[in-house]
C-alpha cells in the first residue's frame, strides 16, 4: 500500500520579542527555538520521510543571524527532504534570510508562485508556494497537471474561508481543496490546532503553532506526525511546547486565609497538569464569594507561588455577598443605584435574558466595588 511519513509544523515565529513576559523574553525566545529542535529529533526518531514547514517559521526578515544558523544546522543533519512555504511574516524579501547562502540541500524553500517537486523514490510530488509580501490577496493555487497515481502533497500558508468570504492572508476555500487534486494539504496561519479536515478526497488541517507566546495561545502545541496514503491518513498530534499558558478560575468561597488560598491553588494546578504543573505560565482569576472583610493580600500570594511556578498573574474577582435588600432601602445614591439595577434584573429575569441578566449582575457588582473604592472593570 502507498505512503508516506510526514511531520507538519507551521507558525514557530522564531525570533519573536516574547513580551508577554519582558523579564524572561530572552529566556522564551531561546525555548522557542528549542522547540524546534525537538521537532527535528521528532523527525529523526520517528524516521519521518518528508518534514513540511507551513510558514511563519521566522517572525521576520530580521531575524538574528545565529537562529538562522541554527535551523540550518537542524534541519541539514536531517536525512528526509524538508519543504518550507514562507507565510506572511517571513515573506519572501530582498534581506529574507531564505534567499542567504548556506541552505541545506535537502531543504526546498517555495519562493513564490506554486512549484512542484518529485519524488520519485517515494512515489510522491510536494507542491508549494510562498508569500511575496505580507499580503496574499490573490489565490497561488495554481497547478500543473496532477498525477493521480502519486501521493500529491501540499504546503502553503493561509486562511481557509467560508463562500464569500475574503482574506488578506491568502484565501483558500474548502471547494478549491476539494477540487486540487491534493492528498493532504498541510497548513499554516491559524495558531490553534484543528481537527483534520476532509474536502473530497482532499485531508488538511491547522497543526496550529509549537509554543505558545501569550494568553491568545492556550493550552497544549504540537505537530502533525503520521502516515498518509490514498484515501485515508493515521496522522496523529504530538505535543512539543517547552511550556503551556494557562488561564483559569478557581473558586475559594469560604477560604479566608492567605495559607488556605496558597494550597487550594497548588492542588487544582498539580491535578490539572500532573507532577510538572510548576513549569506553566498562568493567568489565575480567584471566583467564589466572599463577606465585605474577607479581603486576601493577593500580591502577596502571587509573590509567594511565584517563588515555584514558572509564572503567575493572580487576580481576585470574587463576588461580595450584599443583602441588596436592605441596601435598596437606603436614601442614598448608593441605594437608588440598588433599586435602579435590581429592577433591570427582574426584568431581564422575566424576559428568560440571559445576556441581559449577565450584563446587569456584573453592572450591579461593578458599582457596588466602584462605590468601596475598589473597582477595576478592565477584562481581556
Amino acid at each position: 500500500m502507498q505512503k508516506v511519513k510526514i511531520l507538519h509544523c507551521a507558525d514557530l515565529h522564531l525570533g519573536s520579542e516574547m513580551m508577554t513576559l519582558p523579564k524572561k523574553s530572552k529566556e522564551r525566545r531561546g525555548e522557542l527555538l528549542r522547540t524546534f529542535r525537538k521537532i527535528t529529533d521528532l523527525c529523526r526518531e520517528e524516521a519521518v520521510e518528508i518534514f513540511l514547514i507551513a510558514g511563519d517559521l521566522f517572525e521576520g526578515s530580521n531575524v538574528d543571524l545565529e537562529t538562522v544558523q541554527s535551523v540550518k544546522s537542524y534541519l541539514g543533519a536531517l536525512s528526509c527532504p524538508v519543504f518550507i512555504s514562507p507565510g506572511n511574516h517571513d515573506y519572501i524579501s530582498l534581506d529574507s534570510p531564505y534567499l542567504e547562502d548556506g541552505w541545506p540541500e535537502n531543504v526546498k524553500i517555495f519562493k513564490g508562485a506554486m512549484e512542484r517537486v518529485v519524488l520519485e523514490d517515494k512515489n510522491v510530488a510536494v507542491y508549494g508556494a510562498g508569500f511575496t509580501s505580507t499580503y496574499q490577496r490573490k489565490s497561488m493555487l495554481h497547478f500543473e497537471e496532477v498525477d493521480p497515481t502519486r501521493l500529491n502533497l501540499l504546503c502553503i500558508h493561509g486562511d481557509v474561508v467560508s463562500p464569500g468570504q475574503k482574506s488578506d492572508y491568502h484565501a483558500m476555500s474548502v471547494e478549491e481543496l476539494s477540487r486540487s487534486g491534493m492528498d493532504y494539504v498541510a497548513l499554516g496561519h491559524i495558531h490553534k490546532r484543528e481537527d483534520i479536515g476532509r474536502a473530497g478526497d482532499t485531508f488538511y488541517a491547522y497543526p496550529g503553532c509549537p509554543e505558545g507566546r501569550g494568553f491568545d495561545e492556550l493550552g497544549s502545541k504540537g505537530v502533525y506526525l503520521g502516515e498518509l496514503y490514498k484515501g485515508h491518513h493515521a496522522l496523529r498530534y504530538v505535543e512539543v511546547c517547552q511550556r503551556q499558558y494557562i488561564r483559569l478560575t478557581i473558586d475559594v468561597t469560604g477560604l479566608v486565609r492567605e495559607l488556605e488560598v496558597e494550597h487550594k491553588i497548588k492542588d487544582t494546578l498539580a491535578e490539572a497538569y500532573g507532577k510538572d504543573y510548576e513549569k506553566h505560565i498562568y493567568q489565575i482569576s480567584l471566583t467564589g464569594t466572599r463577606k465585605e472583610e474577607e479581603l486576601l493580600p493577593i500580591k502577596t500570594i502571587e509573590r509567594t507561588l511565584s517563588e515555584s511556578l514558572y509564572h503567575l498573574d493572580l487576580s481576585d474577582d470574587r463576588m461580595v455577598e450584599r443583602d441588596y435588600e436592605l441596601l435598596r432601602e437606603e436614601v442614598s445614591l448608593r441605594g437608588l443605584y440598588v433599586r435602579n439595577l435590581l429592577s433591570l434584573l427582574e426584568e431581564a429575569k422575566e424576559k428568560g435574558d440571559e445576556v441581559l441578566l449577565a450584563t446587569y449582575e456584573k453592572a450591579l457588582e461593578y458599582g457596588m466595588t466602584s462605590f468601596e473604592g475598589q473597582v477595576n472593570i478592565i477584562e481581556d
